[in-house]
C-alpha cells in the first residue's frame, strides 16, 4: 500500500501539480514571491506587486487569485492594522486596500528550500510538455526521469509511491527510482543497501525501458556503489534516454528531425532556459518561462 506520511507543504504541491499539470500556475505564484523577497530583502511583500507578477503570465489570475492562494495554503496576508488572513479568510480581503503577503510563519525556515524546488519544478514542467490530466505509464516514467535530473529527490519518492500503485506492471522501475532518490535524499536504509536494491529492481527490465537508458543507469549505480565502498560521497548522475533513430533513416529525415528538435527546444526554453533556471532566475524571453520582473 501507498506509504502515508506527513509531507512538507511544497512536496504536497508538487504531487498535486504533477497529477494535474493545469495547476502549474500555483508554482509560478511561489516563484513570484521568491524573486520579490530576494529583490526587496524582506519576507513581507506588497500584495499588489506580488499579483502584478502573476498577471504577466496568467492573465486570468486577476479573476481567481484568492482561490489560488487558498488552495496553496502557503501564504498569509496582513493589513496595515496587523490583522492576519490565511486559509478561507483570504476571501475577506477587499479590493483597493493595502496588504502585505508572506509565507506562513511555520514555513519561513523552509524559504530557501521551497524557492529552489519551485524553480526546478517549473523548469521540469516546461520540459516534459505533458499537460493532460490523465497520464499514461510512459508519461510517468518520462516525468520521473526529469524529476531525478532536476534533483527533486524527496518529491520523486512520493511520486514513485503513487505510480507504484497506479501502474503495477511498472512497479519495479518506480521502486528502483524511489530507492535511488532515497539514497540522495538520505532516506530509507544505508546508502549502499539502497543502491544494491536499485540494481535488484532493475534486473529483468532490459537495457531500454520506455526510452530510458537502463544500461547506462545500471553502470552509473554500480560506479556509485564503488565510491561508497571507498568511503566517498555520491556524485550526481543523470538519467538519459536512448536515441529513437531508426536503422537506415536518411540524412534528410535526420536533418529535419534535428531541426524540429531545435525549434521545440527553443519553444520550451531549451538550453537557455535551463541555464537561466540554474542561476535561480526566471527567464525573460520565453512564452513558457516568462519574466517576473516588475
Amino acid at each position: 500500500m501507498l506509504e502515508i506520511k506527513e509531507r512538507d507543504p511544497f512536496s504536497s504541491l508538487v504531487l498535486e501539480v504533477l497529477d494535474d499539470p493545469q495547476k502549474k500556475e500555483m508554482v509560478f505564484y511561489v516563484m513570484c514571491y521568491s524573486q520579490l523577497v530576494r529583490r526587496e530583502g524582506s519576507f513581507h511583500v506588497e500584495l499588489e506587486r506580488f499579483l502584478s507578477c502573476a498577471y504577466r503570465s496568467f492573465k486570468n489570475a486577476r479573476n481567481h487569485w484568492k482561490d489560488v492562494l487558498v488552495e496553496l495554503n502557503l501564504f498569509v496576508v496582513s493589513d496595515l492594522y496587523g490583522n492576519l488572513y490565511t486559509g478561507k479568510d483570504i476571501y475577506k480581503l477587499e479590493e483597493g486596500e493595502i496588504y502585505l503577503i508572506s509565507l506562513r510563519k511555520e514555513y519561513l525556515p523552509l524559504f530557501e528550500s521551497i524557492s529552489y524546488r519551485a524553480f526546478r519544478l517549473w523548469n521540469m514542467l516546461n520540459r516534459t510538455l505533458v499537460y493532460r490530466k490523465h497520464l499514461t505509464a510512459q508519461d510517468a516514467v518520462f516525468i520521473s526521469a526529469f524529476m531525478f535530473n532536476e534533483g527533486l529527490y524527496e518529491e520523486l519518492r512520493g511520486y514513485c509511491e503513487l505510480n507504484m500503485e497506479r501502474y503495477p506492471l511498472e512497479a519495479p522501475y518506480f521502486r528502483a527510482l524511489r530507492r535511488l532518490s532515497g539514497a540522495y535524499a538520505g532516506k530509507g536504509e544505508g546508502v549502499y543497501q539502497e543502491l544494491k536494491g536499485v540494481l535488484a529492481e532493475l534486473q529483468g527490465l532490459g537495457q531500454v525501458y520506455y526510452g530510458v537508458n537502463l544500461l547506462k543507469l545500471t553502470r552509473d549505480v554500480e560506479n556509485l556503489m564503488g565510491r561508497v565502498e571507498k568511503g566517498k560521497g555520491l556524485e550526481t548522475i543523470r538519467i538519459e534516454f536512448v536515441s529513437q533513430k531508426r536503422k537506415g533513416e536518411g540524412w534528410l529525415r535526420t536533418f529535419l528531425k534535428r531541426l524540429k528538435d531545435i525549434f521545440v527546444g527553443l519553444w520550451v526554453g531549451g538550453k537557455g532556459s535551463k541555464a537561466c533556471f540554474s542561476k535561480g532566475e526566471l527567464c525573460s524571453r520565453s512564452s513558457l518561462t516568462p519574466s517576473t520582473s516588475s
